[in-house]
């Protein structure tokens, strides 16, 4: 969803990294906010960006900063009680997200360069 909201999205680097809570450092520290702020080493960053949860959010953060619709219109669109549909339109160029809460799915739907509609399973 944030990356669909009005404003700059925020991605702290160990969700972008898929990072796993650190528990050894907060039994090392006992500081309880050490848990999500693990500092990678170069070969784990490496390591991490080769996973395909990884890739899909590059991708994603890609989309979103290149893809000029989000420099247009946002709208929050009708939907279902069990969805989230928000959208945004600049001129012919037009990408919906739509969340599907009941079955956990995530749709992308925009128009590409050729003018044909492409859906990106998130």
């Amino acid at each position: 969803i944030q990356f669909f909201a009005p404003g700059v999205p925020q991605v702290y680097y160990v969700g972008l990294l898929a990072g796993e809570n650190d528990v050894e450092n907060v039994k090392k520290t006992g500081e309880g906010r050490e848990i999500n702020r693990h500092n990678f080493t170069l070969a784990e960053i490496e390591q991490a960006v080769k996973k395909s949860v990884v890739q899909r959010l590059l991708r994603l953060i890609r989309f979103r900063n290149e893809y000029p619709a989000f420099d247009g219109e946002f709208m929050v669109l009708d939907s279902m009680d069990d969805e989230v549909r928000l959208s945004w339109l600049k001129e012919t160029h037009i990408c919906t997200l739509t969340i599907d809460l009941q079955i956990n799915r995530t749709v992308i739907e925009y128009r590409d360069e050729a003018g044909r509609m492409v859906q990106y399973k998130v």
